[in-house]
C-alpha cells in the first residue's frame, strides 16, 4: 500500500515541478513581449520625402531624354543635371549619418552573444543613393559629350527605377508604425 502512495507523491513532484516551470517561462515570455530591440534605424521623414521628391524629379529628366538628345541641347539640361546630383548627394549623408540603432536592453546583453553580427546589416539607403549620384553624373558625362540616345536613356531610368524603388521600399518599411500627419482634404 506504501508503493502507490509514493507513486502518487511523485507524480504530485513532478506535476507540480512542471507547473513552476511553466509558469516560470509565461512570465518571462509576457516580460520578454514588452520589450523590444530595434534592429533597424529610426524613421527620419526629411529622408524619406527625400528620396520621394528625388524620385519625381528624376522621371521629369528621363522624360526630357527619353526620345534621345544631343550634345548640342546639354545647356538646357545642365542644371537639372546639377541640381539631382546635388540633392541625391545630400540624402545620401543624411541617410548615412542616421544613427543606426547599437544597443540591446540592458538584461538582454549578456544573453546575446553575437549581438555585433546583426550590427553587420546597415541600412541601404545611403549605399543606395550614392550609386544614384554616381549613375547622374556618368548621364550628365554622357549627355554633355555626346548626347544619350533613346535606348541609352531607357537603359539609365531603368537602372535608376531598380535602385529608388529599393530606397522608397525601405524608407517606407521604417514609416510602419509611425503616425502620418493627416493629408489636407481637398
Amino acid at each position: 500500500m506504501i508503493v502507490p502512495v509514493q507513486r502518487l507523491a511523485s507524480a504530485w513532484a513532478q506535476s507540480l515541478a512542471r507547473l513552476r516551470l511553466f509558469l516560470a517561462l509565461l512570465c518571462l515570455g509576457g516580460a520578454l513581449a514588452g520589450c523590444t530591440a530595434q534592429l533597424a534605424p529610426a524613421y527620419d521623414p526629411s529622408i524619406a520625402n527625400g528620396v520621394a521628391s528625388l524620385n519625381q524629379q528624376a522621371m521629369l529628366l528621363y522624360a526630357q531624354v527619353a526620345g534621345g538628345v544631343t550634345a548640342t541641347t546639354f545647356p538646357q539640361r545642365q542644371a537639372t543635371y546639377t541640381q539631382l546630383i546635388g540633392q541625391t548627394n545630400a540624402l545620401a549623408n543624411l541617410a548615412v549619418a542616421r544613427p543606426d540603432p547599437t544597443t540591446l536592453p540592458k538584461f538582454l546583453e549578456s544573453k546575446v552573444k553575437d549581438w555585433t553580427k546583426l550590427q553587420t546589416l546597415a541600412a541601404p539607403t545611403g549605399d543606395i543613393l550614392t550609386k544614384i549620384a554616381t549613375q547622374f553624373t556618368t548621364m550628365q558625362q554622357a549627355d554633355q559629350s555626346g548626347g544619350i540616345s533613346s535606348l541609352e536613356a531607357q537603359a539609365f531610368q531603368g537602372q535608376f527605377s531598380i535602385d529608388i524603388q529599393q530606397a522608397l521600399t525601405y524608407e517606407n518599411a521604417l514609416a510602419r508604425g509611425v503616425p502620418q500627419p493627416a493629408q489636407p482634404q481637398s
